[in-house]
């Protein structure tokens, strides 16, 4: 039976982040805040160990920390994607030799992060990051453009949202407009607002969905990770062609996104903000039923 253990472990903001695309700190916050509804009470304990510190970095702050870090190791830039070289909307599909680049791509980045996590012999810090990098890839893997190479996964396609037509695109639509809509946020919120948002947004769907079915039954060979991750992203392409760009680059260029367009995206932006929360929370419990459990938090201190 799964546990709902809180991981928050303070309301003192670490640090300050800059809003860098990738379902936005709404969608990633929202994963990590509903992922821990379903852990386990070892699974939130493993995690608990590793993010501890003394300034209260919460689970939704590691959630966006792989943004926050590109900036610094830019060859990790690579990791949040993988571009399928697909023809939407009259195929989709994405395929890990082919797609995945020389310098990586958000495929082999799980994969790596994994086998971290159940190495015994990774470094503690190393496993902290690991474990980072996987709250946040899980949402990355979810949002379709994250998947898609078609304009830059959407980068390249200027559209209009609402009144926002200047600087918007397909992929910031799909990372931080559709999701802010959804919850009533302005573009100009701080970030602690926009973890209050997160939260009860996680709650929401939680009363939603409640234990979502299939969950006991969900893909968690992390000892042969690439098949379960191939399988989610592949899953995720498939919504390039069944919507986000089914009337073609032309047609989402033409019309404004936040009328019709938005009100089909919601259930879907949700059901990918609900999978990749009951994803990352099984990945969790099953590295940690495989670990040594503990009982003292590893108090880390560092500057993430």
């Amino acid at each position: 039976m799964m546990h709902a253990p809180l991981l928050f472990l303070g309301f003192c903001f670490l640090s300050v982040y800059q809003p860098v695309a990738s379902w936005g700190d709404v969608g990633h916050r929202t994963v990590a805040y509903l992922a821990e509804r379903f852990l386990t009470d070892r699974g939130a304990q493993f995690a608990n160990d590793l993010l501890a510190n003394n300034r209260g970095f919460d689970i939704s702050d590691a959630s966006v920390w792989a943004d926050t870090v590109k900036r610094k190791r830019p060859y990790t830039r690579p990791w949040h994607y993988i571009d399928a070289e697909d023809r939407p909307p009259a195929t989709c599909s994405v395929h890990y030799e082919d797609d995945c680049d020389k310098a990586g791509c958000i495929v082999s980045a799980m994969e790596n992060m994994t086998q971290q996590l159940t190495d015994p012999s990774t470094d503690t810090m190393e496993q902290k990051e690991a474990l980072m990098y996987l709250i946040h890839f899980f949402g990355d893997l979810h949002q379709p453009m994250h998947v898609e190479a078609t304009r830059r996964g959407g980068n390249d396609i200027p559209v209009c949202f609402d009144r926002r037509c200047s600087g918007q695109n397909l992929h910031s639509v799909w990372d931080t407009a559709i999701p802010h809509k959804i919850n009533g946020i302005k573009h100009n919120l701080k970030h602690n607002d926009e973890r209050n948002a997160s939260a009860e947004w996680a709650e929401r769907l939680y009363q939603t969905t409640g234990e979502l079915p299939g969950l006991a039954q969900e893909c968690s060979d992390i000892r042969s990770p690439l098949q379960c991750i191939m399988q989610w992203a592949k899953e995720t392409n498939s919504l390039i062609c069944t919507f986000a760009l089914k009337k073609g680059v032309s047609w989402v260029e033409k019309h404004n996104l936040g009328d019709e367009y938005y009100d089909k995206a919601v259930p879907i932006v949700e059901e990918q903000i609900a999978r990749a929360a009951m994803r990352l929370a099984v990945w969790i419990n099953t590295i940690a039923a495989e670990r040594p459990s503990s009982t003292e938090p590893l108090l880390i201190q560092n500057d993430l």
